[in-house]
């Protein structure tokens, strides 16, 4: 029989993923192009590898390779993620352009300050010298006061208001939700305080949230395959991460390609990666923690991170900056004519600090709105986390609407009302593959049969499967040539 170089026959199916809308069964690459059946399977993966693939298992047990209207690369950007790349780039450029404005600023007022300073303790020594007094019980402890200047001098110019990536503890919000938050860093004159420079620069661009560690999920997933005999099902995709269905079946096929694992269909047609080579090992002692998908909390969504008076206290400064700007403004245009400004006096007392007053405020403005629907959101997806683990604790069982509002309320974050969570659940049950049924008492029921067989066959086919992580006794070592 005569058959095509595997390049070939890739290129030969790639060329029909258009015709076909990026769907293909095993059977119809093969008829579509004359491929024998096993080389058409090793097109298809040849294929996952190039494009992101999402796999999707019919009643019948067929599988369905989808690869999308338009068949997108593997780590290409989509435009939607391009815009938010570019977005992200023109804050940041922002952010580094204005944290320079407000240090300039700073430096410009510490300088006045530190005159100031200096013609007070001139004023304090002469006016010692004059007194009948010598006594020391009023002296300066010079040396201290100008090491606290130079600390705050210094912290000016550090504008990571963080003490590194890696110092994180757990805060609370309002409604009881706990979650990772960064170790601000502290004031120079006071351990116990923030540091007020970090204060000004959070009260304009907001303190950073804890974010999930590059292909943390991915590292989650090996851990949790080499400790479950390498299968793995949907659900335990979407348990991990908190995907969507649709979401765990694009991400299965990435770790597929990843972990040169293979996407597989059970004898009762459940779909399932298996990572067999992933359970072959020396040390697992280094893999990633598994940390399922609702025991982390999304962090909050913060304004400034100050308390309310150190709030106060940046807005009025910044009031007094924007008067100040104001009034010289008044006097360069609208002033009397027997007041003279120069150019320069008009720009460095005038327009400056004017203009960046009303930066500094506008900016938290706008953020404000920006994420207040994230805000929103983060709550629900943090009550989608409480009900999802209820769900998957119960492993498919039927739950009522009414035991799911008594469990889900057991922990100490905000109480849960029937409504609220019969509005989540009605999406979460489409999502998951159930369905709710009315009772006679004018209650619910939610059924999950869909995660119960898939979650029991993923025990059986682990039970079918010998523990192969030893590697055996050595054949080889290259320690034998030296």
């Amino acid at each position: 029989m005569e058959t095509l170089a595997l390049k070939e026959s890739t290129k030969t199916l790639e060329n029909k993923l258009g015709k076909v809308k990026g769907k293909f069964t095993l059977n119809d690459a093969a008829s579509m192009t004359g491929i024998p059946v096993e080389e058409a399977r090793t097109a298809l993966n040849q294929l996952m590898e190039k494009y992101v693939c999402r796999l999707v298992v019919t009643e019948n047990g067929d599988m369905v390779y989808d690869f999308g209207r338009s068949p997108q690369r593997r780590g290409e950007k989509t435009w939607a993620e391009r815009w938010s790349d570019i977005k992200a780039f023109l804050w940041k450029a922002f952010t580094i352009f204005f944290k320079v404005w407000i240090t300039l600023m700073l430096v410009v007022y510490f300088v006045v300050f530190v005159v100031l300073l200096i013609a007070a303790i001139v004023a304090m020594t002469a006016s010692n010298r004059d007194g009948d007094s010598g006594g020391s019980s009023g002296s300066l402890d010079g040396g201290k006061a100008f090491r606290a200047i130079g600390d705050m001098f210094y912290s000016i110019f550090v504008w990571n208001t963080i003490l590194g990536r890696n110092r994180t503890y757990y805060a609370t919000d309002s409604r009881g939700y706990r979650y990772k938050h960064y170790q601000q860093r502290t004031s120079p004159l006071n351990e116990n305080k923030k540091n007020f420079i970090s204060s000004v620069y959070d009260f304009v661009f907001g303190p950073p949230r804890v974010e999930p560690e590059p292909l943390e999920n991915q590292k989650e997933v090996a851990a949790y395959a080499r400790q479950s005999k390498g299968i793995v099902v949907i659900p335990e995709f979407k348990a991990l991460a908190g995907w969507t269905t649709d979401e765990a079946r694009s991400f299965m096929t990435d770790c597929v390609v990843r972990f040169n694992g293979s996407a597989e269909i059970s004898p009762n047609a459940v779909l399932y990666a298996d990572f067999e080579d992933l359970t072959r090992s020396v040390n697992q002692a280094s893999d990633g923690k598994v940390e399922w998908y609702w025991n982390e909390y999304e962090p909050e969504y913060e304004i400034t991170g100050n308390s309310s008076g150190r709030n106060a206290g940046i807005i009025f400064m910044n009031l007094f900056n924007l008067a100040g700007g104001s009034f010289f403004l008044y006097q360069g245009y609208m002033g009397s004519a027997e007041i003279e400004m120069s150019l320069g006096m008009l720009l460095g007392l005038g327009w400056v600090p004017f203009l960046f007053s009303l930066i500094f405020f506008s900016v938290p403005l706008l953020r404000m709105i920006n994420i207040a629907p994230k805000r929103k959101q983060r709550r629900i997806n943090n009550i989608r986390k409480r009900l999802i683990k209820v769900i998957y604790k119960h492993a498919g069982q039927p739950i009522s609407l009414r035991q799911l509002e008594q469990e889900v309320n057991r922990s100490g974050e905000e109480k849960l009302g029937e409504s609220t969570i019969q509005d989540i659940m009605s999406k979460l049950v489409i999502d998951w593959g159930g369905f709710a049924e009315p009772t006679t008492e004018g209650t619910l029921v939610y059924h999950f049969e869909q995660l119960k067989l898939e979650l029991e066959e993923a025990q059986q086919l682990r039970k079918g499967r010998q523990n192969k992580a030893d590697l055996g006794d050595t054949y080889f070592d290259t320690k034998e040539l030296e």
